[in-house]
């Protein structure tokens, strides 16, 4: 009669505990965003700013996910490495170069998690034009070149690995 009740509270038990190995925590435990509207010359206005180098926006900023609007020149573009972040990009405008793969050199983080330099050895080279899609993997080092007095537009999804 013991053991049997002993089997039975285990079977009542085993559910209960197993649900925190299934539960996952969220980092922040930030709920997701509700609904959102821009319109397109707010969204044009994001990016749309003076001067070289990338100009970037964050429409949208959660714990696991984000959205960028980026726009890039010809000037100030450095390679990137994201430990945590896998990029899906969408061009929408212009045309650039995108090096991906190999490796950073002079390496520097520039912040947690990322890591930005001079250039990138030992990679892959590609034309990337409006409408294409491109998605670098956490890890990967990646650089936009633009070519001379032109403007590269494109919206990335970002996910954490």
């Amino acid at each position: 009669m013991g053991m049997r009740k002993m089997i039975f509270g285990a079977l009542l038990l085993a559910p209960l505990l197993a649900t925190g190995a299934y539960a996952q925590t969220p980092l922040r435990n930030v709920p997701a965003e509700g609904f959102k509207y821009l319109p397109s010359k707010d969204v044009e206005a994001l990016t749309d700013k003076p001067g070289p180098g990338a100009k970037t926006a964050f429409p949208v900023d959660h714990e696991n996910y984000y959205v960028e609007y980026a726009q890039r020149s010809d000037k100030g573009n450095e390679p990137e490495v994201h430990s945590d972040w896998t990029h899906y990009i969408h061009v929408l405008s212009g045309e650039a170069t995108l090096t991906y793969g190999g490796t950073v050199t002079n390496a520097r983080e520039s912040s947690p998690g990322q890591i930005r330099g001079d250039g990138i050895t030992g990679g892959s080279s590609m034309t990337v034009k409006p409408g294409d899609f491109v998605q670098i993997p956490a890890g990967m080092p990646h650089l936009f070149s633009v070519a001379a007095g032109g403007k590269f537009r494109y919206l990335v999804f970002n996910g954490r690995r």
